[in-house]
């Protein structure tokens, strides 16, 4: 089973049972790999302890060879493409020759020196790249043997540094320390085993001596004497291990080029002379230790095996959701379309939603205050009405407005909302959004209604606007106190104009952030919405200026009924205040025995009250007609700032910005915006790419552990 899940490259993603040759500097590691996988390791160069070697066995009915490079874990991208693109495939056998020119070209594109070359400044001596051979053939134990680099203590000049030595012990450590891999701790026998660093290590990262097994090497060097105290470890009579020791002989340098039966023919004279033909044979010998590493592998495995089964299953879960994470496929243009037109759909539900005022269907409306655009929009909305009522005149009609201009805050003094919901002025949208500065006025002055008598005042502008004439109004009198008294309109809409912007504006932001999660793709998207979302916003504040020019110079015009109600109202109030002045009070008999008291005032004194020059009956005429049509035209006109300006322009018509991120707009894009905003950069198609395979493996693995 656990063949089958190396088979399918499961080990790339679980920590399978495994083989890991470790131990000093020319300690014989190689050989020992080398008497395992038959493959020609050059013996001199010292190349293949310069970085980790795996050599995967695995029994098929025919024989290959595949050689592949699998990048260290601290490679850039562009490297780890470069190191992965390097596949041999389709060898059925290779030759010292061949694999020595594999060897070059391995060491190359790992950056180290390769057979025969020197090292060069720029250079380092050892790599963290692993080299990977796969063997399979009908004669393979199913093993996975990794040969590690050897540890040192001293640097050499010129050849290895202090960082070369903290290299190679991550390198070790990161392979050794899986609680599936055996640990075979290679020590010469020709030196102290007291000096063997290699089994302190093991010890410490296997305090149980569960899985790490001795092999002794280069018996053939002992000096003459010197074998009772390698046979005493072997014999397990000091330095104990858990798993004992084996002892194997390698070919000796005059013996590099006999083949693997000559190997396996001395090996086995030489363990049959004495006094190692006292030794356990299951102790002695390649064939033997093959046989304990099979042993302990099977060992391993079953006692691993419903871990490996249960990592599977978390990893293939884990893996998932990093590819849901990952979102949609966004490769092709199709793909990208879909993506942006998921995303403009719940853009559009949300926009809905905020301006039907259904808060309830979305949570982060309850989070996010500012995307309860339609609340917002409707208080602004009263509160612009109240401004043009209270400052929107240039004098006071009455008295009575003169206390409430008195204690009434300014209309301009908090304007836009910052992004807390905090009214916070309205030079805040120039830091928040820069896009906004060119729309957005920040040096509007504060109207002050004056609170001169507006009789006056009427009087003053008559008397520098009147011409030749009767005396009655003259075309030109009407409309310059009209413009006048108007003239505050301007700076309290565009102030109105401008928070509404800022509030669709500031929705949209905090909108796309809801429903793109995706940093690089709401960036990309945002700068291509900016332009068309100002335009919008422009020909909206366009549109409220001309409302504005057309109030403020158009002509007075007016048919609701309202006007001369209130011009009629104006003038009984004006007669009535001017005959209550002469009022006598007299009581008379109703003719049933009581009297009842009312005023009248004498013919002869209204004649009286109602002397006066042609100018005053002007300019009393002049006020009359002026509030009147103030009353009536503000209303209109606040109401078609509403209507138009803000809602149809910017929030509710078919124009409005909100509604620009839609489908006809994803449908329009060119595959190249396409792929400037939902295309994936390389490192995530990389993920993804990494991901699918490593899902499909996990999922072909699971599938063989259910059979």
């Amino acid at each position: 089973m656990i063949d089958g899940l190396r088979g399918l490259g499961i080990s790339n993603f679980v920590a399978l049972p495994q083989l890991a040759v470790v131990g000093d500097q020319s300690s014989g590691k190689s050989s020992v790999l080398e008497s395992f996988s038959e493959l020609p390791f050059p013996r001199d160069s010292g190349l293949c302890t310069r970085f980790a070697t795996q050599i995967i066995f695995r029994r098929g009915s025919t024989s290959s060879i595949k050689v592949s490079i699998i990048p260290g874990p601290d490679r850039s991208l562009t490297d780890t493409d470069k190191l992965r693109g390097y596949v041999k495939d389709g060898l059925t056998a290779l030759t010292s020759t061949e694999f020595l020119d594999i060897l070059h070209e391995v060491c190359q594109l790992m950056g180290i020196p390769g057979p025969g070359q020197p090292l060069e400044t720029s250079q380092s001596t050892f790599s963290d790249d692993l080299l990977s051979i796969e063997l399979c053939g009908p004669d393979k134990q199913n093993l996975s043997i990794i040969d590690i680099p050897g540890i040192f203590r001293t640097p050499t000049e010129g050849v290895t540094t202090v960082n070369d030595m903290a290299l190679v012990r991550r390198i070790m450590n990161r392979h050794i320390e899986d609680e599936r891999t055996i640990i075979l701790a290679v020590i010469p026998s020709n030196t102290d085993i007291a000096t063997q660093e290699i089994l302190s290590i093991a010890k410490k990262l296997d305090p149980k001596g569960l899985r790490t097994l001795g092999v002794l090497t280069k018996p053939d060097l002992i000096d003459k004497g010197g074998e009772e105290n390698v046979m005493s470890l072997v014999e397990g009579k000091r330095n104990q291990l858990r798993l004992g020791y084996c002892i194997v002989r390698n070919r000796g340098q005059s013996e590099l080029l006999s083949d693997a039966s000559e190997r396996h023919r001395k090996e086995k004279e030489f363990f049959a002379t004495g006094p190692w033909s006292r030794l356990d044979r299951d102790r002695v010998g390649t064939p033997a230790l093959q046989r304990r590493l099979q042993e302990l592998l099977v060992s391993l495995t079953r006692r691993e095996f419903p871990k490996v089964q249960a990592q599977i299953v978390q990893q293939l879960s884990t893996c998932r959701k990093r590819l849901d994470g990952l979102g949609a496929d966004r490769e092709s243009a199709d793909q990208q379309r879909r993506f942006l037109l998921e995303i403009s759909q719940k853009f559009q539900d949300m926009t809905n939603c905020a301006l039907d005022a259904y808060y309830s269907r979305h949570t982060v409306f309850g989070n996010v205050p500012e995307l309860r655009i339609a609340t917002l929009a409707v208080e602004r909305m009263e509160r612009f009405a109240e401004d043009i009522d209270t400052f929107g005149h240039t004098v006071n009609f009455s008295s009575e407005a003169k206390d409430e201009v008195a204690t009434t805050g300014s209309p301009l003094a908090s304007s836009t909302p910052s992004s807390n919901g905090s009214e916070a002025g309205a030079g805040s949208p120039d830091h928040e959004y820069p896009e906004l500065s060119d729309l957005i006025s920040t040096d509007w002055v504060d109207p002050e209604p004056s609170d001169r008598s507006i009789m006056e005042w009427i009087e003053e502008e008559y008397r520098k606007a009147r011409g030749f004439g009767l005396g009655t109004i003259g075309p030109s009198i009407l409309p310059t106190i009209w413009q006048e008294q108007s003239k505050n309109w301007e700076s309290l809409t565009l102030s109105y104009i401008a928070d509404i912007v800022y509030f669709v504006h500031d929705f949209t932001c905090k909108a796309l952030t809801h429903v793109c999660p995706d940093e690089g793709v709401r960036s990309s998207l945002w700068s291509v919405l900016q332009e068309q979302l100002v335009d919008r916003y422009r020909t909206a504040i366009d549109h409220v200026g001309f409302i504005i020019r057309v109030e403020k110079f158009g002509t007075p015009l007016t048919t609701n009924h309202f006007f001369n109600e209130n011009l009629q109202k104006c003038k009984a109030h004006r007669l009535e205040k001017l005959l209550g002045k002469h009022a006598e009070s007299r009581s008379s008999s109703d003719g049933f025995g009581s009297s009842q008291s009312r005023k009248f005032v004498r013919l002869d004194q209204i004649k009286q009250s109602m002397t006066m020059d042609n100018s005053e009956y002007t300019i009393q005429d002049i006020h009359d007609i002026l509030e009147s049509y103030y009353k009536v035209a503000r209303k209109r006109f606040v109401d078609t700032v509403c209507m138009q300006g803000s809602d149809f322009y910017l929030l509710t018509g078919p124009a409005s910005p909100l509604r620009i991120f839609g489908t006809a707009f994803v449908s329009e894009l060119s595959p190249a915006q396409l792929d400037l905003i939902a295309g994936e950069d390389i490192s995530t198609k990389q993920l993804r790419k990494s991901l699918k395979n490593e899902i499909a493996a996990l999922e072909k693995g699971k599938k063989l552990l259910r059979t």
